[in-house]
């Protein structure tokens, strides 16, 4: 009887272990209605030709300006559903150092969203970075780079 209850009782350990619990890394909740304003101005985002995956991508931030630009680590993907931009609700860690970029240069920025999207599945989504220009009063703006992953 024992070993009865033991074996089911490992069974059921053994079922737990391989199916997981929760949400898969593959899939994430939408959230509502994104309601951040992107800048159209003299900083842009873009996603270099060749890099785009379902885990990742490697964004050039390019300041045509004439002003030093900061940003950090931190980012957002939203996706495209019923022809709005949504939220997608995850829990993202990041490192706060903070970043420039000279007027009139660019950085690539290497993005692995895997740890806290998961494996991005067909759709249409958009990259946002909060970013600033130095002594405008750290006033902050967005900015993005819209991707198809098929």
């Amino acid at each position: 009887m024992k070993k009865t209850i033991l074996t089911i009782l490992l069974c059921g350990v053994m079922v737990l272990g391989i199916t997981g619990c929760g949400n898969s890394k593959n899939q994430f909740d939408v959230g509502g209605k994104s309601d951040i304003k992107i800048s159209q101005n003299d900083v842009t985002l873009t996603i270099k030709e060749g890099t785009l995956t379902n885990t990742g991508a490697t964004l050039i931030l390019k300041n045509d300006s004439d002003k030093l630009l900061r940003y950090d680590e931190i980012y957002e993907i939203e996706i495209k559903q019923d022809g709005y931009w949504k939220k997608i609700d995850v829990e993202l860690n990041f490192d706060l150092p903070l970043w420039e970029v000279e007027p009139s240069k660019s950085k690539e920025i290497e993005l692995k969203w895997q740890d806290g999207y998961g494996k991005l599945v067909t759709g249409k989504y958009r990259i946002i970075k909060e970013v600033y220009f130095e002594n405008e009063s750290e006033e902050k703006f967005y900015i993005s780079a819209e991707f198809t992953i098929k």
